[in-house]
Parts: C-alpha cells; sequence; structure tokens
C-alpha cells in the first residue's frame, strides 16, 4: 500500500500534485488517503482509493505482513505520518516513510522543526534542488510540472494576442505577496489596463489577513478560480510571491494556458522558461518593477508577444508529466 497523507481544507498547488500522485499510484499499487474530510471534498481522488479522515483507521486497515509506503505530502503532517511509521513497524509490518517537499519553510522556528522532522523519515523528495537545503540526501526528480497542460493545444487562438488584462491568483496568506497587488493594480489601471484578482481558501489563522485583503481588492476582486477557463491566452498574469514559493505550479499552470508571466525572483521563477520566454521576473516586494515589467510586456510586438507565450507554453508541455512518473516509480521501488 502506498498511502498519502495530507493535512489541507482546500485545494491549493500541493494538492494539485496530489491529485496526480493518487492517479498514477493506483495504477501501481493499493493506495490510501488521509485527509480531512473538507480536503477530499475540495480535491479530484480517484475511484479505488481509500480514504480516511485519521490516521489511526489507516493504520487499522493495515493487513499483516503488507508492505507500506507512507507519505507525507505537506509539513504539517509529518509528525502523522512519522507515528504511523513506528505504530506499522511496531507491529511487524515492513513501512517506508516518506516526504515530499513542495515549499521552504518560513520563518527560523519552522525551518528549524522541518529540518529536526525529516530527519526522521527514511527519504525525502524535493519539487525543485535548493530544496535540499532542509536534508542533503533529497531525492531530486525531473523539473516538475503542471500535468495538464494539453489543454492549451486545443483552445489557444492564432496568433495569441495581448488581451490587455491582468490576473493574479492565490490564497490569502502573506507569504504569497497578495497585498502588493492594489499598489501594482493602481498602477497599471491608470494606463488603462484591465485587472483582476481572485482569492482561494485561506488556510487556518488567516481569516483576519483575508478580511483586510478582500478590502482592498474590492475594486479588482472577481469570482474567479485557477483554471484553463479563467486564465486566457494572451493574459498576463503576476504572481507576487514574497516568500515559500519553490516550483510554483501557479506560474506553470498560467504558462502553459498560453498566458505571460510575471513574478517575483524567488525559487524557480527567474528557470520556468530555459528562453526567458513568456516570463519576467522583478525583486521580491518591488512593485515598481513588476508594474514595468507588465508594460514592457504588453510593449512587446503582435509577433513578439505571440512567440514568447507559445515558447512558454511548450517549455512546461515539455516537462509535462516527468516528476510525477519518477516519484511514483520511486515510492513504488520502496514496496
Amino acid at each position: 500500500m502506498i498511502g498519502f497523507f495530507d493535512p489541507k481544507s482546500g485545494r491549493g498547488g500541493g494538492q494539485v500534485v496530489l491529485e496526480r500522485l493518487l492517479e498514477l499510484s493506483l495504477e501501481n499499487s493499493t493506495t490510501a488517503l488521509v485527509m480531512p474530510q473538507p480536503g477530499q471534498d475540495s480535491i479530484a481522488i480517484p475511484s479505488g482509493v481509500q480514504t480516511y479522515t485519521v490516521a489511526g483507521h489507516l493504520l487499522r486497515s493495515v493487513v499483516p505482513g503488507e508492505k507500506v509506503v507512507l507519505v507525507s505530502n505537506a509539513t504539517p503532517c509529518l509528525p502523522a505520518v512519522i507515528r504511523t511509521g513506528a505504530a506499522l513497524r511496531r507491529q511487524g509490518v515492513s513501512a517506508t516513510t516518506v516526504a515530499i517537499l513542495h515549499n521552504y519553510p518560513v520563518g527560523l522556528p519552522k525551518l528549524v522543526a522541518t529540518r529536526q522532522l525529516l530527519r526522521q523519515v527514511d527519504f525525502t523528495i524535493a519539487v525543485e534542488p535548493g530544496l535540499q537545503t532542509l536534508r542533503p540526501d533529497t531525492v531530486i526528480p525531473t523539473w516538475l510540472s503542471v500535468p495538464h497542460s494539453r489543454r492549451f493545444a486545443a483552445r489557444a487562438p492564432e496568433p495569441i494576442t495581448a488581451t490587455g488584462v491582468v490576473k493574479s491568483y492565490a490564497r490569502p496568506d502573506a507569504t504569497k505577496g497578495m497585498h502588493l497587488l492594489p499598489a501594482i493594480y493602481r498602477a497599471l489601471s491608470s494606463l488603462g489596463y484591465t485587472c483582476e484578482v481572485a482569492l482561494g481558501q485561506p488556510l487556518d489563522g488567516q481569516e483576519r489577513y483575508q478580511a483586510k485583503l478582500e478590502r482592498a481588492l474590492a475594486p479588482w476582486l472577481v469570482d474567479g478560480r485557477r483554471n484553463a477557463d479563467w486564465v486566457d491566452p494572451g493574459d498576463v498574469f503576476v504572481i507576487p510571491s514574497v516568500a515559500g514559493e519553490a516550483a510554483c505550479l501557479t506560474a506553470q499552470e498560467a504558462l502553459s494556458n498560453g498566458a505571460f508571466v510575471v513574478a517575483s525572483r524567488i525559487g524557480l521563477m527567474s528557470y520556468l522558461s530555459p528562453t526567458n520566454q513568456g516570463i519576467r521576473t522583478f525583486a521580491v516586494g518591488d512593485t515598481r518593477g513588476a508594474v514595468d515589467a507588465i508594460v514592457d510586456a504588453m510593449a512587446l510586438s503582435p509577433a513578439e508577444f505571440d512567440e514568447e507565450c507559445r515558447a512558454g507554453a511548450a517549455g512546461v508541455s515539455a516537462r509535462e508529466s516527468r516528476w510525477y512518473d519518477e516519484v511514483v516509480a520511486s515510492l513504488v521501488a520502496r514496496l
């Protein structure tokens, strides 16, 4: 059995990854998921996956003599994975514990705690090489990419022209830098651009920040979601993250849909396009730099804009599914 643990109650980048991992794992092994019910309700769980809301229920489902791989899909569930693995071993079950690293811990206390927890699992897998600073022997599979970029081919116009619309999406979380958007959007609106922003589900403890953010973003707030139906080819998609980001699926999803991405220079943002096409970056927290980068993208000639958007989408498509295939193969090999 491969058992995935995820503590989240909503669907973010890590849960997008989880959906694909569940799908591929189920093709190769008995697969289980431990996740709060609201989280299960917010993601697509393949039929056949055994679902539990608490680790104890999974623990009681393990058959004597069965080999089990327990996978933490987010740092907060590492303690549960470690405890469950230890309990299975006491019962004589062969259990391997795994941590998947999606983001960087924010703040020294979280950094120290994360490193201590990671020492207690059997091995770790990350979405980008810099995360090896958390544990030096971390496995780095081929670059993580979104698993559905083929959608773009069916809906891309010929050619891709700038829509003049600037969009952004993230959950209400200070690390996502959405509080920088009002300054960016005011400047762009004064130049005649249309600006839109959609907010995802907040994590626990972010309600006050969410309320403040909604008030500040009210002139541009829309009911949109991070999917192919909202981000259109030719849009400019801005990502103002200030901490934590690694591979950033939001940026890759926008690129894969034929949008032009303008993002903070953080994590892999500067490397998402090997040819530096379809994306521009700005210094973390630099709202003026963000505005300038967006204006520069809009100022590209129609032929240049089309070429860059297509190159960005092609780069994401070329990486599609490889990270997932390698991760699942590694998990299955430990059964």
